[in-house]
């Protein structure tokens, strides 16, 4: 089937390769610092005109990071897009003064160099823009990566882990092109409303669907959802998807389900058998209420072809389904010593039309949204918590479906809108969603945030992060 933007004047081929984001494998060790550069790049998604986009060492995003537990990872970021930035290193379980929020600006053409601890399991975790006011563009242009953290444990597992081989990558995306088929990104108040919402499904920087030849065996799918504020919902077109692992690591046992659902923000392992089957596809849900392309043309609720998979006569990793990947103990809700309660509110009474038209697509310091009534403050601390001490968090919303992330942990999901959470998201996490009733995650915080270096937590609509539906904390 030829796609086209939707009457536009640029057509879609039906396939394109896999593109491969260039690997910096670091696990061997580290012999000079890390050096990141913040750029602006040029980039063809695959409608034959170039976009303006940022990049992370790349036209386009940046690398995929390979780390390992016991490091501690010099950086030097340098700062060349012309405008103010910074890098948040989206999961790991660090210090506020290295975890690269608002607090943390790059100045345009200056070098940031924070020594970051790598304490925690194998997990995925990724690098993005956290400029306050400025996340969503600088995100949706191109400043974001992935951190892959890994173990003796991981390393020794009996997965798949050959990176471009069994082991694949995948940033999700969805964006929107003009007419000439150049990347847009303008604000308004439907988008404040929602969030900003594409069109057009976008893998690794190449617009969906791809396809990728794979040898016989299990294959590796580590997959993030770095849309600016819509939700996914996966699922394989042959048998089920098997998630091995969520935001914070391993699963106690894979889980085999028809589908699952990925907020902004989330990461998801999944292992997919080629033994079995000749091809198979990763099918995407684009579950927006903006009515897109996809939507219009595939019917809501209906799925669109991302990833298909073609199994060739070459070898692969040949080792069994695993019965078991983690000891992961259930929460012990027991424990806690704290609760809090976040409200996150929608409606704080300001006029989002007249706020997307005064701000030139970034929201600013406006206030337009808010948790417990206050929109986000640079120099305002909103919580307190002790170190080492364990808590509930009770998250709620006024409107729609909301996730929520905190800095600095993982946790554990207590209730999803006020039911357990489906076990494929029954692990270690730092990012929960909810649309009615509550969300309640265990959470506890072993590193120190001063108050000139506070933690986050924040809605994951990097719009609505980004027009004051965020606060600030300390850890001490």
């Amino acid at each position: 089937m030829l796609l086209t933007g939707g009457g536009l004047g640029w057509a879609q081929p039906a396939m394109r390769p896999l593109p491969l984001i260039p690997l910096t494998d670091l696990t061997g060790g580290i012999e000079d610092r890390v050096s990141l550069s913040l750029g602006l790049g040029r980039h063809d998604f695959g409608t034959g005109t170039a976009s303006d986009t940022f990049g992370i060492n790349n036209a386009y995003l940046g690398p995929v990071l390979r780390v390992k537990q016991g490091q501690t990872l010099p950086f030097d970021v340098a700062n060349n897009i012309g405008d103010t930035s910074t890098i948040h290193w989206h999961g790991l379980h660090i210090p506020g003064d290295v975890d690269g929020g608002p607090h943390q600006e790059i100045a345009p053409d200056a070098v940031w160099s924070p020594d970051v601890p790598i304490v925690q399991h194998a997990s995925m975790n990724w690098l993005h823009s956290h400029m306050h006011g400025k996340t969503a563009r600088q995100t949706y242009n191109g400043l974001a990566g992935v951190l892959l953290v890994e173990d003796d444990a991981s390393l020794s597992a009996d997965l798949p882990k050959t990176y471009g081989v069994d082991d694949f990558t995948l940033v999700l995306q969805d964006k929107m092109f003009d007419a000439n088929g150049r990347m847009t990104y303008e604000l308004s108040a439907a988008v404040f409303e929602d969030g900003f919402e594409g069109d057009t499904l976008v893998i690794n920087g190449a617009i969906a669907p791809v396809g990728q030849n794979v040898p016989t065996g299990l294959v590796r799918l580590r997959i993030l959802n770095a849309c600016n504020a819509r939700f996914l919902g996966l699922s394989m077109e042959a048998g089920p998807i098997t998630v091995i692992a969520s935001d914070g690591g391993f699963l106690a046992a894979p889980v085999a389900v028809e589908s699952i659902l990925m907020s902004p923000g989330e990461r998801y392992e999944v292992l997919v058998d080629m033994k079995t089957f000749e091809t198979n596809t990763l099918n995407v849900n684009l579950n927006g209420d903006g009515g897109g392309f996809f939507e219009n043309l595939f019917g809501g609720g209906q799925t669109v072809p991302a990833l298909s998979l073609t199994r060739t006569a070459d070898k692969g990793f040949d080792g069994a389904m695993p019965t078991q990947l983690a000891n992961l103990e259930p929460p012990k809700p027991e424990d806690a010593t704290v609760t809090r309660s976040f409200q996150l509110e929608m409606d704080v009474g300001a006029d989002l039309a007249a706020l997307a038209l005064a701000w030139d697509n970034f929201c600013g310091d406006a206030g337009a949204m808010a948790i417990n009534g206050q929109p986000m403050k640079m120099d305002r601390i909103d919580e307190e918590v002790r170190k080492g001490d364990t808590e509930i968090w009770r998250i709620s919303v006024d409107d729609q479906l909301h996730p929520f992330h905190i800095h600095g942990c993982s946790f554990r999901i207590l209730s999803q809108n006020g039911a357990p959470p489906p076990a494929y998201a029954a692990g270690w996490k730092d990012m929960v969603h909810v649309e009615e009733g509550w969300s309640e995650v265990l959470v506890r915080f072993d590193y120190e945030a001063t108050k000139d270096a506070p933690y986050m937590y924040h809605c994951h609509i990097l719009e609505h992060e980004d027009c004051g539906m965020m606060g600030q904390f300390t850890v001490s």
